[in-house]
């Protein structure tokens, strides 16, 4: 049996952030960190870009040297995950048979691919991103001249048509909606990215339902409901994520749409937190319950998390935010894209260098900026937090030479 003073359960970056958060507020504590995967904790964002496209190597990926936990005096326990917790005992136990003993425990369980099922689901040359194997797996079957099918035009689905095309393979993208990017995107914002990516060699094609994937021992083509067949050497598929709360349900621990949280991260035990894609927490900013799935978000909320299991009592205080990139376009947003009654361009889609802003009763919500102003984007954040008022400034707003600064 181990004993430990704080046990944080899952190995990616809200826990290693919440373990470099608690050896620095607790220079004494005893710290665990148990991972399922066979690694400490490693960058995932590159997984779909630069490592994909060989750019980066496997051991760029990994955010420590592995003698940094040693040196740290973080047990790091990989390859290992947690079945059961017993709150009332404070005991969780593990896949090889050991139980850990806690004072305080961090749920940073992440998410897992949604799944296709139909039929071919399970083929060899089917493929899921989410762990460097899987990215490992997915270049290797990257060979200039061969042809892949992307199921799903969300963020990744793009991360990954955008990488295999600078590789050379053949791209077909094929997505449920009758543009990517719904979410958020209307025709013309979403036209101006397919166009784009089409000229650099990618198919796409919209209201396409995928229906099966075909092939004698290995994936060869995926055929829709409208009845067309894509000829393929392997399949991607990306069509989003579903966040891991079994532990926690199990535990008796309030889960909705990801395990419910207070302004401090804490579950609805008072010892045990949650932060990074499981974690449904208030957001200040728009005044609301939100779960997110950024890799920002992530790394503040382990931070968090980590003070506040050490006692600093600091409530949740982030304007959530991501990027991408596809080919030679650099995308930055933040906000809540869901609240909005009104969307203005600033810039011309023409110049390739834009941001589409998000307002609902005047107030601005969100942006999203492409290949943008990085001096703008602390103004934007600024204004969306103190919700300035911008009735009639919408001609300012659309000008891109306007100097934004002086709305604050």
């Amino acid at each position: 049996m181990r004993t430990t003073r704080y046990l944080l359960i899952g190995g990616g970056l809200a826990s290693r952030e919440a373990a470099r958060q608690l050896r620095e507020s607790d220079p004494d504590g005893s710290i665990t960190l148990i991972g399922e995967e066979p690694h400490r904790p490693y960058d995932r964002p590159p997984l779909s870009k630069e490592f994909l496209r060989g750019e980066k190597s496997r051991d760029e990926l990994f955010y420590d040297p592995e003698p940094y936990y040693r040196d740290h005096r973080i047990e790091l326990l990989p390859g290992l995950s947690v079945r059961r917790l017993e709150l009332s005992a404070k005991t969780a136990a593990l896949s090889n048979a050991e139980t850990v003993v806690f004072e305080k425990a961090l749920i940073a369980t992440g998410g897992r691919p949604v799944r296709l099922t139909i039929p071919g689901n399970d083929l060899p040359g089917v493929h899921y991103l989410r762990t460097l194997e899987d990215s490992a797996a997915i270049g290797a079957e990257a060979v200039a001249g061969r042809r892949a099918v992307i199921i799903g035009a969300g963020f990744i689905g793009m991360e990954i048509a955008a990488s295999l095309t600078q590789r050379g393979v053949g791209v077909t993208v094929i997505e449920t909606q009758a543009h990517i990017w719904s979410r958020f995107a209307d025709a013309t914002l979403a036209g101006f990215f397919q166009s784009d990516c089409a000229q650099k060699g990618v198919a796409f094609h919209t209201r396409e339902t995928v229906t099966e994937i075909r092939g004698r021992g290995r994936a060869s083509a995926v055929a829709t409901k409208s009845g067309k067949e894509f000829p393929c050497d392997f399949v991607c598929i990306g069509i989003g994520i579903v966040p891991n709360v079994e532990l926690a349900r199990e535990a008796g621990l309030r889960v909705d749409n990801g395990i419910v949280v207070n302004e401090y991260l804490q579950s609805s035990h008072p010892d045990v937190y949650a932060a990074g894609d499981v974690a449904n927490y208030p957001d200040p900013v728009f005044g609301k319950r939100r779960r997110v799935e950024h890799w920002g978000h992530a790394e503040y909320g382990g931070q968090l998390a980590g003070k506040n299991m050490a006692g600093a009592g600091r409530p949740y205080d982030l304007l959530t935010y991501v990027w991408s990139d596809l080919f030679d376009l650099r995308l930055q947003f933040a906000g809540d894209e869901a609240e909005h009654d009104r969307v203005l361009l600033r810039g011309r889609l023409e110049d390739r260098s834009f941001t589409v802003l998000y307002l609902k009763q005047n107030v601005l919500t969100a942006y999203f900026a492409v290949n943008g102003k990085a001096k703008e984007f602390p103004v934007f954040q600024r204004l969306i937090r103190q919700k300035t008022d911008l009735a009639g400034k919408e001609p300012q707003l659309r000008d891109p030479a306007f100097a934004v600064k002086s709305l604050l």
